[in-house]
């Protein structure tokens, strides 16, 4: 809780300001139950008109200023409730970024989307109870209490002898609902994340028919979601009536004591008098009505402060720059690698291998081969459980990520489009390239006449994730930022997948020209993405299996000798 209010420090003075102006407006509250009883007891009494006038201007004014107050404390409390929420969610983000793979899939993308959303949004509460609640409680109970107890003790005693009854509910249905809200955001995280599953795989469900059980399963998450939520705002609701027929309980017992006090003179109370003690009794029980939803939500916010503080304690992936620096020229080696995501098998195991600087190298196998994890250690996505993988004769885990990242051009399995024009999409590999090299990089990865086709060329506007183009053209556009960038190793991890033979014919010949001299590692399934290597890499199970020549393999690589069967239907070369 402590570092989620440090979020608040800079707005301190708001918040002062905002908490004066609140209290300005409740104090003045304070003050109308006495001038309605000088009404009554002087001046409808009396009949004096004039006295009555003048209550009522005072009353006036005073409502004036209370309403400003309370309009200038809300607008502040507003200000810094926003500001703050923005403030840690932009924190959240920038956490997020440095998670770990380990790290962000045990949390889950679902989970990461609630805490940036609902649980921000809840932890906001502490805002505005520091701006308006934690200032107006105290002074309506103990105002209330004070100027009730200037009217008549005796009276007053009547309205304290409720407030022990109201505490103890309040602790009861606490320690009731905390329970309900840890569930409750457990399966606003299990909704989130089917909610997901099911847009992203639409195409499938309907395929398999699977419509029914997926409605199934987010009916599932939804009930025991919405009825842990019922559950809490049912029973956190009890609160008013009980309180509300506490007031009224005892309104009638002050009416009726104050009654019989005066008629038996046994105290100088006046009809005014319980009138504004009646008034008092109703601002100290709507303060004590603010203090226990205050409780009753503290447990709700301790759950999202929680959930929070999980993605603020993780380790992530430090600071891109901590580590050594170095110039890589584009040497890689794997010694004895092994990597485990946990499960009782190893993704890759034992994978021994040299890629020299300059060298065009390809890595093929099946589907669960352990390709794209090897991708994934020679990034510095994740760290070998066994091994290293050396640049330049230096370990991964003694690089700096920004050395890395600098010497590394890559184009992953999925295709990452974002939302701007198709010059801003290639110069993401490349801020500061210029619009020749922009127009080289789209040339070579067959781009160029789609964009001539586009309406305003490379300032055509992309949807996100780029739903207004094609599987081809998205990939084409990955490619094309990553040629753009210059760096001593590029690597394509299945990024041919989507285009036809001619085009990637025409690509990888004109690519092939452009990084001539630099170390290209491509991963594939395709034989004919391979068959140019100058050492091909045969993967299986995690396994490095043969490394060679395409003619080489071809005449002792079993499994290789499969892959090119299963594509080109024989065994000639």
């Amino acid at each position: 809780m402590k570092r989620i209010l440090k979020y608040l420090k800079p707005y301190l003075g708001k918040l002062v300001l905002a908490a004066v102006m609140i209290s300005l407006s409740t104090f003045c509250d304070l003050m109308l139950p006495t001038l309605m009883s000088d009404i009554l007891n002087n001046g409808i009494k009396n009949k004096d008109f004039a006295f009555i006038a003048l209550c009522c201007a005072k009353m006036l004014a005073v409502a004036a200023v209370s309403l400003g107050g309370i309009i200038i404390g809300t607008k502040l409390s507003t200000n810094v409730v926003a500001a703050f929420c923005a403030d840690l969610r932009a924190d959240v983000f920038r956490k997020v970024n440095t998670l770990s793979f380990e790290e962000f899939g045990s949390l889950g993308t679902a989970a990461l989307v609630t805490r940036a959303t609902h649980d921000v949004e809840t932890v906001s509460w502490i805002a505005s109870m520091l701006a308006g609640t934690v200032a107006t409680i105290p002074m309506l109970f103990f105002g209330g209490v004070v100027l009730s107890m200037r009217k008549d003790i005796v009276l007053s005693l009547i309205l304290l002898a409720f407030i022990p009854i109201i505490l103890l509910a309040v602790i009861l249905i606490g320690k009731k609902v905390l329970p309900l809200w840890d569930r409750s955001d457990e399966y606003i995280d299990k909704q989130n994340g089917i909610m997901r599953e099911r847009l992203r795989g639409i195409r499938v469900i309907r395929a398999f028919n699977s419509e029914a059980h997926e409605h199934e399963r987010i009916a599932n998450a939804t009930h025991v979601m919405a009825e842990d939520i019922i559950k809490a705002n049912v029973t956190m609701g009890i609160i008013t009536p009980v309180s509300m027929l506490l007031l009224n309980i005892s309104a009638v017992l002050i009416v009726y004591f104050g009654g019989l006090r005066m008629v038996s003179g046994a105290s100088s109370v006046s009809a005014g008098d319980v009138f504004a003690i009646i008034q008092y009794v109703t601002m100290v029980m709507n303060g004590v009505i603010m203090a226990s939803f205050a409780i009753v939500m503290f447990p709700h916010v301790q759950v999202a402060s929680k959930r929070l503080g999980q993605v603020f304690d993780a380790e992530g992936t430090g600071d891109p720059t901590v580590g050594r620096t170095a110039v890589l020229t584009g040497e890689i080696a794997f010694e004895d690698v092994s990597f485990s995501y946990g499960g009782a098998e190893d993704a890759v195991s034992h994978i021994s291998l040299t890629i020299h600087k300059g060298q065009k190298i390809s890595i093929i196998g099946g589907t669960g081969s352990g390709k794209s994890t090897l991708i994934s250690l020679l990034l510095g996505f994740r760290m070998p459980t066994e091994g290293r993988v050396l640049f330049d004769g230096i370990s991964t885990q003694e690089l700096s990520k920004h050395t890395l990242r600098k010497a590394i051009s890559s184009v992953l399995q999925g295709a990452a489009i974002y939302s701007g024009t198709i010059g801003e999409n290639i110069r993401m590999g490349k801020p500061e390239a210029t619009q020749a090299e922009v127009e080289e990089a789209a040339q070579i990865a067959q781009l160029a006449d789609f964009i001539a086709s586009c309406d305003g060329g490379y300032d055509y506007e992309i949807k996100q994730a780029g739903k207004n183009l094609s599987g081809g053209q998205k990939q084409r556009l990955s490619i094309a930022r990553a040629i753009v960038k210059d760096a001593p190793i590029y690597v394509f991890d299945d990024s041919f997948s989507a285009l036809d033979f001619l085009t990637e014919k025409n690509l990888r010949t004109a690519l092939n020209l452009k990084i001539a001299g630099k170390t290209q590692i491509v991963v594939t399934q395709r034989i004919t993405s391979a068959i140019s290597a100058d050492c091909i890499f045969v993967m299986d199970k995690g396994q490095l299996v043969d490394a060679g020549t395409h003619d080489k393999l071809l005449a002792r690589c079993k499994i290789y000798q499969e892959i090119f069967a299963s594509q080109t239907g024989g065994g000639s070369k």
